[in-house]
């Protein structure tokens, strides 16, 4: 038997031995974890850091220009399939985004995505012939069939072109719910692929695909017409007429504004400058869209925005054959005015006409400066 107090000491001695190991195993357990922590937050920090300067660097790049005037003049389903395509590739990566942003605010490593296409761009074009209505345009500014008698074929056409219609075999170009989320499941899938060039040309072929069972209505001059989301009335599009398509995310930007109000007459003051570059005085209707000199209109403006980004744009008459816009087979704008050119204009000054290559140029700058933004 062990003497009682030698038991005590020794109980003692291991109980100090054992609150000893415990401190130090717990200093141990939190210096280790004070560790990771450090390194943990240390690359959460650099990967927001990095994330953050990615976002400055990016927003930087300033606006892309899609110049496409040396394709020649496009038929319009294939512009509005491509502007749907930049439209819904852009509404992809930003919920990538904020999937992103919401794995920072939780400390979970980010997906960092190899592909960004969330810029603002402009497309410069120019068309076939064609007549386009807008979401809300009236089918009686559609003349021509005025002069149909009431058969089947005038019942036809305004039924391909009323406002309810949408899908095959309308004359609407609209995407119904089944294509478009089809669309947008094919730019998920193929955006962020391994071949992104091949793969965007892939999906904007099937986009163009879906424009296959749209059938317009056909004008007594051969001219197709649309309806299509955008605002305003009906107007022309054709050869030797510079199409601007601004695709701007109006809630970035310092310069930009959530306002559609606002940004329509910064489109206007756009062509306005434009205009007086070829010392020709633009100026603006207090109750229609649009840009006019003197009595006559020389541009129209129709837009459409998804979650602030615009899409269609504006379109200024620098030479094209005035004869489709007479009235006899449209109401342009549903105004009863005429319409004129920038070419028409020079040419009686005794001045010659530019290219829509060299007008493009001056438009280019004038939103530049307007915007206040840096173009590539």
């Amino acid at each position: 038997m062990l003497p009682r107090n030698l038991v005590a000491n020794t109980h003692a001695a291991l109980n100090k031995l054992s609150r000893r190991r415990s401190v130090t195993n717990n200093l141990h357990r939190y210096r280790h974890r004070h560790q990771w922590m450090s390194v943990s937050t240390t690359l959460v920090t650099s990967s927001k850091t990095k994330s953050f300067f990615a976002a400055e660097e990016l927003s930087s790049v300033g606006v892309k220009i899609y110049n496409l005037l040396d394709q020649g003049c496009l038929p319009y389903p294939k512009t509005w399939a491509y502007q749907l395509f930049l439209l819904n590739r852009r509404l992809e990566q930003k919920q990538r985004k904020c999937h992103q942003q919401q794995n920072f605010e939780e400390q979970k490593e980010p997906f960092v995505s190899p592909f960004y296409y969330d810029q603002d761009c402009v497309l410069i074009l120019e068309h076939t012939s064609v007549y386009t209505l807008g979401r809300g345009a009236d089918e009686a500014h559609l003349t021509f069939l005025n002069n149909y008698p009431e058969d089947d074929m005038k019942t036809s056409a305004l039924q391909r072109l009323s406002k309810q219609s949408r899908g095959p075999g309308t004359a609407r170009l609209t995407l119904d719910r089944r294509m478009e989320d089809q669309m947008k499941m094919m730019i998920k899938n193929s955006v962020y692929g391994s071949n992104s060039n091949k793969d965007e040309r892939t999906v904007l072929r099937i986009i163009e695909k879906l424009t296959d069972s749209i059938f317009p209505v056909v004008a007594p001059n051969g001219v197709p017409v649309y309806r299509v989301e955008r605002g305003g009335e009906v107007t022309y599009h054709g050869p030797k007429q510079l199409v601007v398509y601004p695709m701007l995310d109006l809630k970035n930007g310092a310069s930009f504004k959530m306002d559609l109000h606002w940004y329509l007459r910064m489109i206007e003051e756009v062509i306005i400058k434009t205009l007086a570059y070829y010392n020709v005085e633009g100026k603006r209707d207090e109750i229609n869209t649009g840009v006019w000199v003197n009595d006559r209109k020389i541009a129209s403006v129709g837009i459409c925005s998804s979650r602030w980004i615009t899409t269609h744009g504006f379109a200024l008459n620098v030479d094209p054959d005035l004869s489709y816009f007479n009235t006899s087979i449209i109401m342009p704008c549903g105004i009863e005015g005429k319409v004129t050119s920038l070419g028409e204009i020079l040419i009686s000054q005794g001045k010659s006409t530019p290219c829509l290559a060299d007008v493009a140029t001056v438009v280019i700058k004038a939103m530049e400066d307007v915007f206040g933004l840096t173009i590539q």
